[in-house]
């Protein structure tokens, strides 16, 4: 479309992400990454909104919806993405800037090739993409775009952000401790976090779930045993923060290791799992050790999870976990004669430790988590 009238564009996040105005300045392409549902879309209008506000003309904002039926009837044309924009350029004698959005780009078969033709060819034109498979990052963009992207990836909201949605008072304490476990009950995901009513959220977090484990891990990837790949994210979802190995799970759910290996990454790329890597100076060792997994929001882990007694503690350490990866912190578990829930390493040098407890008022809790 191109933008010409009144469109939604939602609670304001771009205070929140900094970097976003630094990467429009620039010449290179820039990347809105991130699971589904995290709110790229209404980002990427929120900075359609701002370049209006700011004097750009409409015409010289297009947005392009590649998740429309239309244009997936044409994924396979290799011409078809740049043959828009050349006539639409050619209709249009812009003066200034033309700012391409395009939404869900990895639905193009050809969008790498696209992007960097129009790139390299068109001059005064600014490409900002959407997309929601980290392998938008890999493989061919690393080499046909290699520098010439930023990219910034989009996570549910932090509780910061999910308080600015929805609160206008400054909270109590005890409003805000409140407010916090109904964080860690239902996650922040933009849609869920507006939601009142909290049998909805969870229909809502299970439909999140099934998109994003037919439209970014099945489907994509052409997995065909589609009751292995659930199983095994059940099987993650319910264990979030417990060490594992790539053999354990194959044995507990009859899966060889391969197939297990193969369909975590593919659940990675979508951004719905993330796995943390024990700290060691040998990165051999590092490869080799067993590894904790977690997952992109606690909502989620509630709604599609097993329940367990001690829940609540682990999704805190999930929340903490989530909470580093957003701030792009290097990240690691730490285990020997003690253990240590999260450590940060900086270069060469571990910085920060950090441990997750629900409470220290139990004298063994706080003998075990507390030492000099």
């Amino acid at each position: 479309m191109v933008v010409r009238k009144d469109f939604e564009t939602g609670i304001d996040r771009l205070q929140w992400y900094p970097q976003i105005t630094k990467y429009l300045n620039a010449k290179e392409v820039f990347l809105l990454v991130g699971a589904r549902r995290t709110g790229k879309s209404t980002m990427a209008y929120q900075i359609i909104k701002k370049l209006l506000n700011n004097g750009t003309a409409p015409e010289n904002v297009v947005f392009i919806n590649l998740d429309e039926p239309l244009f997936q009837t044409r994924s396979k044309d290799p011409a078809y993405l740049t043959g828009i924009i050349e006539y639409y350029q050619v209709q249009h004698k812009l003066s200034g800037t033309l700012y391409l959005f395009i939404d869900e780009v990895q639905n193009y078969e050809y969008w790498v090739q696209a992007i960097k033709t129009l790139y390299d060819t068109r001059k005064n034109i600014k490409i900002i993409l959407t997309g929601s498979t980290s392998t938008l990052l890999q493989k061919e963009i690393s080499i046909r775009l290699s520098g010439r992207y930023f990219h910034t990836i989009v996570y549910p909201l932090s509780f910061m952000e999910c308080q600015s949605f929805t609160r206008s008072k400054k909270l109590t304490s005890i409003e805000k401790f409140h407010y916090f476990n109904n964080y860690l009950e239902y996650g922040s995901f933009p849609r869920v976090v507006l939601e009142e009513d909290n049998d909805l959220k969870q229909e809502i977090l299970k439909n999140y779930f099934q998109t994003i484990y037919l439209k970014d891990i099945i489907f994509p990837n052409n997995l065909r045993n589609n009751r292995d790949v659930f199983d095994l994210l059940y099987f993650i979802i319910s264990n979030v923060g417990k060490t594992f190995s790539y053999s354990n799970i194959s044995k507990a759910l009859s899966i060889s290791v391969d197939t297990v290996k193969e369909y975590i990454v593919c659940s990675e790329n979508s951004y719905l799992i993330y796995t943390l890597t024990k700290y060691d100076p040998s990165i051999k060792k590092q490869i080799a050790n067993p590894k904790k997994l977690y997952c992109l929001d606690t909502g989620m882990v509630n709604s599609i999870s097993f329940r367990f007694s001690d829940n609540k503690g682990r999704l805190l350490e999930n929340l903490v976990f989530m909470t580093l990866r957003r701030k792009d912190l290097e990240t690691y578990y730490f285990k020997g004669t003690y253990e240590c829930d999260f450590i940060i390493k900086k270069e060469l040098k571990i910085i920060d430790a950090i441990q997750v407890t629900l409470s220290l008022e139990d004298e063994d809790t706080r003998k075990r988590e507390i030492r000099d």
